[in-house]
């Protein structure tokens, strides 16, 4: 498996390994980092689906939904994936811990800090995807952080008064579903019957 890791412009090392069967692509933590910056993990897959994982770490005065409020988001290869908000010390006037507003895969989270209210003492947030469609090959999986901004919300307010990274990044294999192989069989067969009718139309031709 190869992986490369950039972040914003700034270089950390990350170590590749495995873990009750998953394979971890970046094992951090990675430095704070202020809101308004992203990162990305490049790494090889066998398979066109798997399962993914990581954590979420907030610093300080992290945000949920409020007039304060950061975003996180994730692309794969690209795409959006998932774009949501989190109680990680900055609270949420919602009353919630976690606002999620895009997540076509139906990624499952869970706060491992429980976080309520504003508590300037950052917290954790767990993201898993039961599976992730993948190329066979290279994949870039890119996190980032946004505060929002405009009429009503604060916008940026640098690492003194809130940070984020990452964690534990691990994907493992996912079984694809039952009724795959028969399909990719039939598929096989009506290409087989396909170019063997060809010939015989072509010999009678000649």
């Amino acid at each position: 498996m190869r992986l490369t890791t950039g972040i914003a412009g700034l270089a950390f090392s990350a170590l590749v390994g495995s873990s009750a069967g998953a394979n971890t692509i970046l094992v951090g933590p990675t430095p704070a980092m202020a809101t308004n910056q992203s990162f990305s993990v490049s790494f090889n897959s066998g398979s066109a689906s798997e399962a993914l994982s990581f954590i979420i770490d907030g610093y300080n005065s992290l945000d949920g939904k409020n007039a304060y409020e950061d975003d996180f988001s994730l692309r794969l290869n690209g795409q959006q994936v998932f774009l949501g908000t989190f109680n990680l010390g900055g609270g949420s006037n919602s009353g919630t811990q976690a606002n999620v507003y895009f997540n076509p895969l139906g990624a499952s989270f869970s706060n491992l800090t429980n976080n309520t209210g504003i508590g300037w003492n950052g917290g954790k947030e767990v993201i898993s995807f039961a599976g992730l469609p993948l190329n066979v090959g290279q994949n870039t999986l890119e996190f980032a952080y946004s505060s929002i901004i405009g009429a009503g919300y604060a916008g940026f307010q640098g690492l003194g008064d809130e940070g984020w990274g990452i964690e534990k990044v691990e994907i493992s294999q996912t079984p694809l579903p039952a009724a795959l192989p028969l399909f990719a069989s039939g598929l096989a067969a009506a290409g087989l019957f396909g170019w063997r009718k060809k010939r015989k139309t072509q010999a009678k031709v000649a």
